[in-house]
This record gives structure tokens, C-alpha cells and sequence, in this order.
């Protein structure tokens, strides 16, 4: 009963034998009247105000417009559906509506309240106060929701003079820029209305930056980096070096963090890093000295593991001072001996962090150390993973020296491989691509902090699996479709290993040779005839494969079953790993044909809306589950989400591998890969674009923040999953939410791989 509270109910209209190509709505689609009555703060009318109405689609060019009368009123012709709303006049501010509904049976009508706006000008001047031509501004309020875009830029005459018309009057925020080439940029915020506005600029300055070893002699300018802190950071800016000292030139004004680095011997390096102001037009002088750092060493300890056995041969990094900001930092390697010792030189301070690596070269794969809690016991090092080591021979037992170990080719002439696993327990892989033999299965049993040998893997030349494809009355042959050859475990994942595919030939016939003895699965979807998902038993080589017949799912999307929403995404997922897109028209209907006789999850997405400045999609949908039968034709109508809740999750981490969904109810951790799916095709997603969304790209971008927002969730108990894509499997991390009133409710969790993640092998 998860989904109770969503109202999951599919109501079959039609049986196979009476197909509707074209889907209908139940409400009538006739163009509505819109009025509006524009007044000002006094709430008096403004006539002239042309108001234009688009639809809120993304891409569409649909609108209307017309022009405020006497009275202040305006009336438009609209289509039900979605709209966002411009209106501008003379001597007022611009202002934008995204919330425009025009509903099936009423009409709409609404007051517009409209700021008196006012002129924003001033002047510009250099350091002298001579003015300046030629200088770029660009005005932005604060907050700037109200208003469409940053109002059109200007730039200074002959006298250095600008002016902006459309401020809104009042004490508001205004963000002024300033910008020319060749001079400082100038960044000011400042309430409007006020008096002209003074602004000063000066020239580009630069920054000489000295670096002094602990002896006091100069070191290399190439040592030397530097990193402006304000808000004109990021612009570009010309490095001298020379053998003492590096020239920062062409650097705007501003506060810039210097950093110097000293080695005082290969594989260890120390930095310190200061702070410098630039000013406008001059150069300024720095100096970062090591000459008051205290040479400690050589510092010494024991490396062991969990178990007290030393970790010999590798290398342990000291690491010294703390991570950003102002102040001394670095690190020291040294080699550890038979008996795990080590000796750390030119240690400044005690560290603060000890990691141990096979090699230098593989940061990636390291311990972190425990500290001792006495002075003279070894540092006990933990990795967080285990290692299965293994080979992959033939039959006549040479070593294979290429192959793939899920997806990733290895080469090895001896054929040997390692595995890393993140959890003590069971865990699998396949050994594929070695052309002329059947991909193997590997399962063995992996312990944390340990390194594990399995068995040799025994490469077999497998059978010839041959099988024919027929429609859904059992005899008609499906020509040229794909037909998929997957490890049972394997449905839903991606970018893993992927499956084996081949086409069917014009009697629907095909064949895949060297398969394994293992028990696989055969699947197809063949597109507008249905789909087959098919055990393919160990020993067996001649299968028959039945399509089931599609269904035909159809419905409307609306907000509370008023408004059409045009331009909303629907992807379906089903158990098997099928999956279907299709997308609303303009009446916020839509057609769909989606596997029969398998549960499926209808997942709706609001899209960005039909404006050049980034604004949320204003609907949030939740889950609908259906289990269509064959060749059906079931409606489902699908509402917005009505709640005033919203839970919004931040993990510390880049969405290349992390992702997040919620649940509602109190859910458990799932126990398997399999499980896991499961919840992640009736799981609610995260909403489009919440702190990562490129306007250029009209989607998140997969290196932004692991940020994501769930918003309109009717006040309820709900559990946050966050998902890890990892080598092997999944870390996943969870959190139970009570949402009990309006606010927004911030969860934050670390990154599952690297701390309190449960590891789920695939």
C-alpha cells in the first residue's frame, strides 16, 4: 500500500479488438478567455500595457498578446494548458508570470500589480577622474525572479555617463557590473532609487611573487601559483617566470591566495600560501618564506595492518598542516622496510594523516592509518577493500593474455588479474571477449583487508545456441529484430559488461555460438509488437521465442485535472530492464506502447519552461504502477503532486556516479542488486536542474554537485536513497524523513563509497 496516497488506478477502456489510434480526453479543448487588469502600487489601472502569453513549453512558439485598455484591462484567447505571462509598459518594470493556468472549464482572471520603474544612470571615471568611453555595464536585481532577464546592457559615452531605464523603484538590491578591456572590472551592489552613481576604475595591476627556501635563497618562479579570492575570479592573466621569482600581469583588483611550493627532497614537498591585495594599476610586491619553518625529522613509526601483520614494501605519505586556507601544509614519503618501519624526513609538525600504497603511483588504491594510542605502537592501516587475485587460462592451460573482466580490457601476459571488492562476502565477475570461447562466471568469496587467491579460470568453447522468434499468435515469424543474450543478474544494469546481441534473419530465425553452461536469459523488444523475456536453461540450444503483445497505454497529464501540461516526459520502466519514452502534445495527452502482463512504473517529468532565464519546472509527478495485459489499451490520467514538502539531499560528491531517489514510507535497505532495481523503478527522482542545471544544455550536467531537490510531497514519512555506482556494484546509504510541515528539509550524507555506504555486489 506504499502508493495508496497516489491513487494507482488503471481503468481498461478498450480490448485489443478495438484499437484507438488517436487518444482522447474527456474534457473539452476550447479556447478560454484570460483577463487580466494591470495596476500600479496604489492600485490604480495602467492603461498600454502589452501582455503576451506563451505556452510554457519548452521550444513552443505558441502565444498571444494584446494591449491594456483605459480601465487596465486586457482580455486573450487562450487553448487550456500552461503559460508564462511578460507584461510591459512604459515607466514600469517588466514583469514575468510562470505560473499562467488555463483551466478546462473556467475562465481565468487575475490582477497584475506593477512597479513604477525608474532611471538608473551614473558615470565613470579613472583613477584621475577623467572619464571613461566605452564601459560595458550590466544591472541585475536582487532577487531578480520578478524580472525576465538581466536588463539589456549599456555602455558609457564620451563623458563616461550610463543610464538604465526600468529599475524598479524602492529600496531593492541592484548588482551593477562594470567591465572593459584592459581595466579592472568593477562589482557593486547598491540600493535604487539614489543619486548618480559614482564609478571609479583603474587599470589592471600585477603581482611579483618571490619564493624563499628555508636558507633564504629564491626558488624557481615555477613554484609559485596564485588564485584570485573575489567574485571576479576565473579571468584571464599573463605568468613570467625567471629563476627567482614569478610576474603575475594584466590581474584585476582584487584579494589574490598566493601558494609556494618547496621540496626539500624528492617525494616530499611543502607549501604555504599567504594572501595578497592587488590594487588597481600598480604593482604589487609578495614573499613566501619557508625560512621560519622548523626541519623536524626523520620521523618514525611501524606500519601494520588490521591484524598486526607489517606492510612491507610500500610506500606510507605523511601528510602535514591542514587542507585549503591560509597557512603551511605538505607531505613526506618513505619507503616501508620487511618490518613495516619507516622513517618520514623534513617533517615540519606531526602528522596529521598517515596513507600507505603498493607504490607511489597508485594514490587511488591506499590505507588509511589509525592513530596509536600510545607513543611507541605501529600505525594500524585500513583500506576499506580486499583483493582477489586470479588467472584466466585456456584449455590446453597457456594463459590468456587479453581479455575483458566486466567490460574493462585487461592484458596480461601470464593472464593474471585483481579484483578489489568492498565488502567482506560473496562477489562475481565475467571473463569475456577471448575470441573463440564462452564467457566465464567467476564467484568467490572476498575478505576486507585481505588478499584472497581464487581458482584458475578454465576457458570452454561453450554451444551454439540456436532459437526462432515469433509474434504473439505463435507462428508468424518476427523478422530483423534484436534479440539479447544476458546473465540473470545482469536486467537492469548498465554499462557494465552489456549484453551479446544478434539479429533475427527474414524467417526469424538466430543463433549465438559459444555460449556458456550457465543458466542465462534471452530478451527482445520489438518495437510495436511486443516484448519476450526467456530463461535459457543450462544444456539447452534450441529455444522458441513467443512475443507477448504490447499494450497500448494512453491518458492525459494535468495539473488537479484542470490544466493540460503540454511537453511532459513519460518514461515507463518495467521489471526485465524494458523501458518506453514518449512525451505530452499540446492538450496534455499522450500514447504510449509499453510491454503487457509486466509490472511497470509511469514516471512523469516536467521539463524547464519556455523562458531565456533558468526558472524550475513548476509541477513535481510521483510514480504511477500498471500491469497492463496484451494487446489492451488501459487510460491513465496522471495529476500533478499536490504537497507543500520539500526534501532536498546533498552528498559530497559530482553526479558522475552518485545519484538519489525517495521512497515513501519507511523502507529498509534493499538486501541485493536485484532488490535495489526494484526500488529504483518505483523510486520518486530527483527534479530537473536543482543546483546543477546548464540552460545552455537544457539538463544537469553529470559533473555538477551531487545536489538533488524532491519538491510537492504531500506531508508523510519518506526514506532517501543514495545510490553509488561503484566497481563491482553499489554502495547504498539511506535516511528516514518526517515531513511535518512546509519547510524545506535538508538532508546531507556522505559519499556511500567512501563511509557508511552498504555495499551491494552485482
Amino acid at each position: 500500500m506504499r502508493w495508496s496516497w497516489v491513487g494507482l488506478v488503471v481503468v481498461v477502456l478498450a480490448c485489443a479488438e478495438a484499437p484507438r489510434p488517436v487518444v482522447k480526453t474527456r474534457w473539452p479543448m476550447e479556447e478560454r478567455t484570460l483577463t487580466v487588469r494591470a495596476v500600479d502600487a496604489l492600485g490604480q489601472p495602467i492603461p498600454g500595457v502589452t501582455l503576451r502569453a506563451r505556452r510554457a513549453d519548452r521550444g513552443s512558439r505558441v502565444s498571444r498578446s494584446g494591449i491594456t485598455d483605459v480601465n487596465g484591462t486586457v482580455q486573450l484567447r487562450l487553448m487550456p494548458g500552461g503559460y508564462v505571462a511578460q507584461a510591459e509598459a512604459p515607466g514600469f518594470v517588466s514583469v514575468l508570470r510562470t505560473d499562467v493556468r488555463i483551466a478546462f472549464d473556467t475562465e481565468a482572471r487575475w490582477d497584475l500589480s506593477m512597479a513604477r520603474a525608474v532611471p538608473f544612470e551614473g558615470r565613470v571615471v579613472d583613477m584621475k577622474g577623467q572619464p571613461i568611453e566605452g564601459v560595458r555595464f550590466h544591472l541585475e536585481t536582487l532577487p531578480i525572479e520578478d524580472i525576465l532577464e538581466p536588463l539589456p546592457g549599456t555602455e558609457s559615452d564620451a563623458q563616461g555617463r550610463f543610464r538604465f531605464d526600468g529599475v524598479p523603484a524602492g529600496d531593492g538590491w541592484l548588482q551593477l557590473r562594470a567591465e572593459k578591456d584592459g581595466w579592472s572590472p568593477v562589482l557593486l551592489r547598491r540600493r535604487a532609487p539614489q543619486p548618480e552613481l559614482g564609478v571609479m576604475m583603474g587599470g589592471l595591476g600585477s603581482l611579483q611573487v618571490r619564493a624563499l627556501d628555508p636558507q633564504g635563497r629564491p626558488l624557481p618562479g615555477r613554484s609559485v601559483s596564485i588564485e584570485g579570492m573575489g567574485e571576479l575570479r576565473d579571468l584571464p592573466f599573463l605568468k613570467r617566470e625567471s629563476p627567482d621569482a614569478a610576474l603575475f600581469e594584466k590581474l584585476p583588483a582584487e584579494l589574490y591566495r598566493i601558494t609556494g611550493r618547496y621540496e626539500p627532497m624528492p617525494g616530499c614537498e611543502w607549501w604555504r600560501t599567504i594572501d595578497s591585495q592587488v590594487l588597481p594599476g600598480t604593482r604589487t610586491d609578495a614573499t613566501v618564506s619557508f625560512e621560519d619553518v622548523p626541519q623536524g625529522g626523520p620521523w618514525r613509526g611501524r606500519a601494520v595492518d588490521l591484524k598486526g601483520r607489517p606492510l612491507a614494501h610500500g610506500m606510507v605519505t605523511a601528510w602535514m598542516g591542514g587542507t585549503g586556507g591560509v597557512g603551511m601544509s605538505g607531505r613526506c614519503m618513505a619507503r616501508t622496510e620487511a618490518d613495516g618501519s619507516f622513517a618520514i624526513p623534513f617533517v615540519f609538525q606531526a602528522p596529521s594523516r598517515l596513507t600507505w600504497s603498493v607504490t607511489d603511483s597508485m594514490p587511488g588504491v591506499e590505507r588509511q592509518a589509525h592513530p596509536p594510542s600510545e607513543a611507541d605502537a605501529p600505525w594500524v592501516f585500513s583500506s576499506g577493500f580486499g583483493i582477489l587475485k586470479g588467472r584466466v587460462l585456456r584449455p590446453d592451460g597457456l594463459p590468456a593474455w587479453f581479455f575483458e573482466l566486466d567490460g574493462y580490457g585487461v592484458a596480461n601476459p601470464r593472464g593474471e588479474y585483481t579484483q578489489y571488492v568492498y565488502a567482506s562476502g560473496r562477489s562475481q565477475w565475467v571473463i569475456g571477449n577471448v575470441h573463440g570461447f564462452a564467457p566465464a562466471l567467476v564467484r568467490a568469496e572476498g575478505r576486507l583487508e585481505e588478499t584472497v587467491t581464487v581458482p584458475d579460470v578454465l576457458l570452454e568453447v561453450g554451444r551454439t545456441v540456436r532459437g526462432r522468434l515469433v509474434a504473439a499468435d505463435g507462428w508468424t515469424n518476427v523478422a530483423r529484430q534484436e534479440v539479447e543474450l544476458l546473465e540473470v543478474f545482469d536486467l537492469e544494469v548498465r554499462g557494465r559488461h552489456g549484453p551479446r546481441k544478434t539479429d533475427t534473419d527474414e524467417d526469424g530465425r538466430f543463433e549465438f555460438e559459444h555460449v556458456a553452461s550457465r543458466a542465462q536469459v534471452l530478451r527482445v523488444r520489438a518495437k510495436g509488437q511486443g516484448t519476450v523475456l526467456q530463461l535459457l536453461r543450462p544444456g539447452e540450444d534450441s529455444v522458441k521465442l513467443r512475443l507477448v503483445a504490447d499494450a497500448e497505454l494512453q491518458g492525459t497529464v494535468t495539473d488537479g485535472a484542470k490544466v493540460p501540461l503540454a511537453g511532459v516526459g513519460l518514461k515507463v520502466r518495467c521489471e526485465g530492464g524494458f523501458e518506453a519514452e514518449s512525451g505530452t502534445d499540446v492538450a496534455g495527452r499522450y500514447s504510449i506502447q509499453v510491454p503487457g502482463d509486466r509490472e511497470c512504473f509511469v514516471h512523469a517529468v516536467a521539463r524547464p519552461l519556455n523562458v531565456s532565464t533558468w526558472h524550475p519546472p513548476p509541477v513535481s509527478f510521483s510514480p504511477r504502477r500498471i500491469r497492463p495485459g496484451p494487446g489492451s489499451h488501459p487510460t491513465l490520467d496522471i495529476e500533478a503532486r499536490q504537497g507543500p514538502g520539500t526534501v532536498r539531499v546533498h552528498v559530497e560528491a559530482s553526479r558522475e556516479f552518485v545519484s538519489a531517489f525517495i521512497v515513501p514510507g519507511d523502507v529498509p535497505l534493499p538486501g541485493s542488486g536485484e532488490a535495489l532495481d526494484a526500488l529504483i523503478r518505483e523510486g520518486l527522482d530527483a527534479e530537473p536542474g536543482y543546483d546543477s542545471w546548464d540552460p545552455g544544455e537544457g539538463m544537469p550536467s553529470f559533473m555538477a554537485a551531487a545536489r538533488f531537490s524532491f519538491g510537492h510531497l504531500p506531508l508523510w514519512t519518506y526514506t532517501v536513497f543514495v545510490r553509488d555506482e561503484v566497481d563491482g556494484g553499489d554502495s547504498i546509504a539511506r535516511m528516514t524523513v518526517v515531513l511535518q510541515d512546509a519547510q524545506v528539509h535538508t538532508v546531507t550524507l556522505e559519499r556511500p563509497a567512501y563511509r557508511g555506504g552498504t555495499f551491494l555486489p552485482r
